[in-house]
């Protein structure tokens, strides 16, 4: 028994001496190229053949940002940018600063890479907002999702085919409103699409979300919010014969939700606002009017407090957080003035799905 152990540890010591090697080696010989010369096909068959030997996030990011770099030097957009949504959207750009590289190149790697973060559309996060001590939030009947996003992009957020939202994130936290009373009186799963576009480069996320929702029993005689049928609209546009625009809406017929927040306890105050973006044919191709609501005043500032207080172990911690399961509790009274309790759960998860890239 004792032997069998002796061997096991030793097996077990010589795989992480394995690994470690190889996370130096690679390292080494990516070194000796470039200091050989500015060979960038000899550099990245190298790494494309030991690439998926790599066992470490760390390991990875500097590997697939080298190829990205190589490619863009050999002016192969596809697999430039096939290795740069790599470098973002696997790795998180988590390189070590390229230190192993000589000067020179280290600085030439770095400095290219920079193009690309300036650039690139880089989701950091989408979560949805905890509310403050035991208030929801849920201004005037809208769930925030929280969008934030590295730099400027275009996107559309679609619930099955059709486009609830669409417009331009700007760098940071962005808000796409949601509808609390469709999602809380008609629980269940959504599966919904957000694109966002830089330049030729469009990223797609998936983004599920699984509602939970616990009514209170109802008098006799009164129906729950659940048993009210919802409201189906179907809008369609045709030019000299031809479909150019469809676009389907449920509404509840249900009252809205009423939280009974005093206008001053009120943290945020979101305004819808309807425009008509026509400079971008991919964010409008039928000069369509997509409808955005857009965070303004104390919200966007706590956001933006939040997001400088996540680097700083010392602060304390923000009223508001970003969460990815969302548990709210309502207590509407009745029509007799009688306390209801309505308990929602709500769970959001993501997922990458195949980038588009359009070249000129």
């Amino acid at each position: 028994m004792v032997i069998k152990k002796s061997v096991f540890v030793h097996f077990l010591l010589l795989l992480i001496m394995s690994a470690g090697a190889l996370h130096a080696q690679w390292r080494s010989d990516v070194a000796q190229l470039f200091s050989k010369g500015k060979d960038y096909k000899a550099i990245s068959e190298y790494l494309l053949q030991n690439y998926n030997k790599l066992e470490n996030v760390i390991d990875n990011a500097d590997a697939s940002g080298i190829l990205a770099f190589c490619f863009g030097r050999l002016n192969d957009p596809q697999n430039e940018t096939r290795w740069i949504t790599e470098y973002f959207e696997s790795c998180g750009a988590k390189d070590t600063g390229f230190a192993f590289l000589d000067l020179v190149n280290q600085v030439d790697v770095i400095g290219w890479l920079n193009t690309w973060k300036s650039r690139y559309p880089f989701i950091i996060e989408i979560a949805l907002i905890k509310g403050i001590g035991d208030e929801p939030l849920v201004p005037q009947g809208i769930l925030p999702l929280v969008i934030d996003i590295m730099n400027d992009a275009y996107y559309k957020f679609y619930l099955g085919s059709n486009v609830l939202e669409g417009g331009q994130f700007k760098s940071g936290f962005n808000i796409i409103a949601l509808d609390a009373n469709e999602l809380f009186l008609n629980p269940g799963r959504r599966v919904c699409l957000l694109e966002v576009k830089s330049g030729g480069l469009v990223l797609k996320k998936e983004i599920t979300l699984d509602v939970e929702a616990s009514f209170p029993r109802m008098p006799a005689g009164q129906p729950s919010p659940q048993s009210i049928p919802p409201v189906h609209y179907a809008l369609s546009m045709y030019v000299g014969g031809e479909l150019v625009l469809s676009s389907r809406k449920t509404e509840s017929v249900a009252p809205p939700f009423q939280l009974g927040l005093k206008p001053s306890n009120n943290p945020a105050y979101l305004k819808p606002d309807y425009y008509v973006k026509r400079n971008d044919p991919w964010a409008n191709p039928n000069f369509n009017s997509f409808s955005i609501f857009d965070a303004v005043g104390i919200l966007y500032k706590v956001l933006k407090d939040l997001l400088k207080k996540k680097d700083n172990k010392d602060a304390q911690p923000p009223k508001i957080q970003t969460v990815q399961d969302l548990s709210l509790v309502f207590k509407p009274k009745d029509s007799a003035g009688r306390d209801r309790e309505i308990k929602v759960s709500i769970k959001l998860r993501t997922k990458n799905l195949p980038y588009v890239l359009s070249l000129p």
